[in-house]
């Protein structure tokens, strides 16, 4: 005759490491990878920019509006240049409040030699900040990712 203890095996521990829950860690890798991305290539496009980009003059002749509820009304300057008597007009891809330029302002722009109409405000907040925020913010989360993955070791189960 068996006994109570005896009519059911014993439970065996859950592991909290198996089953279908390594989705949200694959998806932190997937963004420290993308972020990581974002930055080389916009750090790159800023490199082929500040080594390559003929200084241009350009005045600011537009301040475009933009609002959002999270930081209210922002100015993006737009900017007039001229290349081989060309006239462009570029708008800056930073929004401010309050605006970083005045109507009329004159500033320098780099533009692609090959293609006028691509150009970018000779400033480091231009070109770097994009940059500068993103790399230092995906390698944050990368270390999180690979702290989490080796604790938690998926493989092992």
């Amino acid at each position: 005759m068996q006994t109570a203890d005896q009519a059911f095996e014993p439970r065996k521990p859950v592991n909290s490491n198996s089953g279908g829950n390594w989705w949200w860690l694959l998806m932190l890798h997937g963004t420290w990878i993308i972020l990581l991305a974002i930055g080389v290539l916009y750090g790159f496009s800023s490199w082929r920019f500040a080594t390559n980009g003929n200084e241009v003059p350009a005045t600011v002749i537009a301040l475009t509006e933009s609002y959002s509820s999270d930081s209210g009304t922002t100015y993006s300057p737009v900017f007039e240049y001229q290349v081989d008597g060309q006239t462009y007009t570029y708008e800056s891809v930073n929004s401010s409040s309050p605006p970083t330029h005045e109507l009329g302002e004159q500033t320098t722009l780099l533009v692609d030699p090959n293609n006028p109409e691509k150009a970018r405000e000779n400033s480091f907040w231009e070109l770097w900040l994009l940059p500068v925020i993103m790399c230092p913010v995906s390698a944050l989360v990368a270390v999180i990712a690979i702290v989490l993955t080796l604790v938690m070791r998926p493989w092992k189960r």
